[in-house]
């Protein structure tokens, strides 16, 4: 009987997330089986400093996901007025 595998991960495009069902993956198959980073890394095809991440986060999910980083600054009452007033002229009736 063959031992369960997961799926490979499709190509990681730098700068966007890891789907969670991938690292929590990741954490079962090094917790679990004892594989090790570059064997995950290679596997995955991400660098170890990625696998290495992934392990080590806190939360497997983000905690608050439409959050960047930085605050969002609120427009002022010109600026609304402004794309309003651009959307309605450039709409096409």
């Amino acid at each position: 009987m063959d031992n369960p595998t997961t799926p490979p991960m499709p190509e990681h495009l730098p700068g966007y997330e890891i789907p969670t069902k991938h690292k929590e993956a990741i954490r079962q198959l090094y917790k679990y089986a004892k594989i090790g980073l570059q064997q995950l890394a290679g596997y995955y095809s991400l660098t170890t400093d990625t696998v290495s991440w992934i392990l080590y986060y806190d939360y497997p999910e983000r905690v608050k996901p439409t959050r960047t980083g930085r605050p969002r600054e609120s427009l002022n009452e010109q600026e609304v007025r402004d794309i309003i007033e651009y959307i309605s002229k450039s709409y096409e009736h």
